[in-house]
């Protein structure tokens, strides 16, 4: 009876974790989806350019890099579920989404996740092979400058101040100026836009 009492109390709390994450799972979906706002300004831009008669062709390729402008919220979805996967359901972590040169379009970001004193780090471009744009996700080390901008993250999080970070859009977009941070500590997740002041 004891034996079936204490299966019966891990298979509850193993289920209470999974129901946690799968929770966690769809918030994050929620926090990095494209917003239906955006995409009209991509179908009210291609309406406009019909009307003027535009070329269809025209039209597509517009309307394909208006999207792709709001693509980089995929990859730090896809990638923040990935880092999730690293982390333990009981632990603190930190991860910071931002984008790592916005030249290219799509962006090419870069998610960093901070669990303890251990930085695991994704990156996801684009590799132009013959002629084809490959998709590409790789691992790279988190470099000294990315610990410093992480450690001014995580202590705006504690403190609720920064000389370094604020909550207020400064207008700028770009590499190292704007982050999507997912973030657990003390147990209460936070998922938040932060900004470089």
């Amino acid at each position: 009876m004891r034996l079936f009492l204490i299966g019966i109390f891990l298979l509850l709390v193993t289920s209470c974790k999974a129901q946690n994450n799968q929770n966690l799972e769809s918030e994050i979906i929620s926090f990095f989806k494209i917003s239906d706002k955006d995409i009209q300004t991509c179908h009210k831009e291609s309406e406009e350019l019909r009307n003027k008669k535009t070329e269809e062709w025209i039209i597509d390729n517009i309307y394909d890099q208006c999207i792709a402008y709001y693509e980089h919220f995929n990859f730090y979805r896809d990638n923040t579920l990935k880092m999730l996967k690293k982390t333990s359901n009981d632990k603190d972590f930190l991860i910071i989404n931002y984008i790592s040169d916005n030249i290219y379009i799509p962006y090419r970001t870069k998610t960093i996740l901070k669990t303890e004193n251990n930085y695991y780090g994704l990156k996801h471009y684009f590799e132009d092979q013959n002629g084809q744009f490959v998709d590409k996700n790789e691992e790279f080390e988190v470099s000294k400058f990315e610990k410093e901008t992480i450690e001014k993250i995580d202590e705006y999080l504690k403190k609720g101040k920064s000389e370094y970070v604020s909550n207020k859009s400064n207008g700028l977009i770009g590499t190292h100026t704007h982050w999507s941070v997912v973030a657990r500590n003390n147990g209460k997740v936070k998922m938040i836009e932060l900004y470089r002041r």
